[in-house]
């Protein structure tokens, strides 16, 4: 009986604290903290206080409640080419939000009847977010991400919005050939001066042709399968003939799947 009674009185006594801890004032959201894991280039027009102020952040509630996904949700939607990479509380009073600004990818060309053209280009990161949205044509200019076309998919202007993340049908292929260029080290300018186009066509097999700036083309045959390896196949051929043979400077690395394994061909070498 005796034991009972004390839980009880535990239990209140828990109830209490806990209450007091949350209604404290010492424990309420005061100032929010921006830091930056990456340089800034399209995100350097706006200040950290700019980037808080769009987060819609709450002060004053406790910092025990703090909805972190909301207030991650609220900045991405609100500046599309911001990644935050981490939330964190530090007590008694701060939140301090860890970003970074997202690369461009793809600029996915998608029919708009109501541009001039009859197009405007999506411009996607890695995760596949949407960057921006212009009417104005993309050049493959070593400047530019590569320009995507999805053939035999109905895509328009209606179903993207800038800040928001895709849902494309073939979103893993186009996000593991990403990773796989980036953990080949090709990152921003270096990725950028690489590819030009990428085609991907969708069918019962997929087949990616992707054209670089020096001439050779990548085709992957039943992309949907292994990408990730036909991609890494992909590079490791094109360097090689890019270090090896300059004078190739036309035709196509196919990539394909043979008895379990991922065999390439390409320009023959004399």
């Amino acid at each position: 009986m005796k034991n009972v009674r004390l839980i009880i009185i535990l239990s209140v006594f828990v109830l209490i604290t806990t209450i007091i801890v949350l209604c404290s004032t010492v424990f309420t959201l005061n100032t929010v903290e921006l830091g930056w894991l990456s340089t800034t280039k399209v995100l350097s027009d706006k200040t950290n206080e700019e980037i808080i102020e769009s987060g819609n952040f709450k002060k004053g509630e406790s910092v025990f409640l703090i909805d972190k996904q909301k207030y991650k949700d609220n900045l991405e939607k609100n500046n599309p080419y911001l990644k935050v990479v981490n939330l964190e509380i530090k007590f008694p009073n701060i939140l301090k939000v860890s970003v970074a600004e997202r690369e461009e990818l793809y600029a996915l060309k998608v029919v708009n009847e109501n541009s001039l053209s009859g197009y405007s280009y999506v411009f996607l990161d890695y995760d596949l977010k949407v960057l921006k949205i212009t009417d104005t044509q993309v050049i493959a200019n070593q400047q530019n991400p590569a320009i995507l076309t999805l053939e035999n998919l109905n895509y328009s202007i209606n179903d993207f919005s800038a800040g928001s993340f895709t849902n494309l049908v073939v979103g893993d292929m186009l996000k593991s050939i990403g990773n796989m260029l980036s953990s080949a080290g090709y990152t921003n300018t270096l990725y950028k001066a690489l590819i030009k186009t990428i085609d991907v066509k969708f069918d019962v097999n997929c087949t990616i042709n992707i054209q670089t700036t020096y001439g050779l083309n990548l085709k992957l045959l039943k992309a949907e399968q292994k990408t990730s390896q036909k991609m890494l196949k992909a590079l490791s051929v094109y360097e090689y003939y890019h270090s090896s043979h300059p004078e190739i400077n036309s035709g196509d690395i196919t990539v394909f799947e043979q008895n379990g394994a991922i065999v390439a061909t390409g320009p023959n070498v004399n």
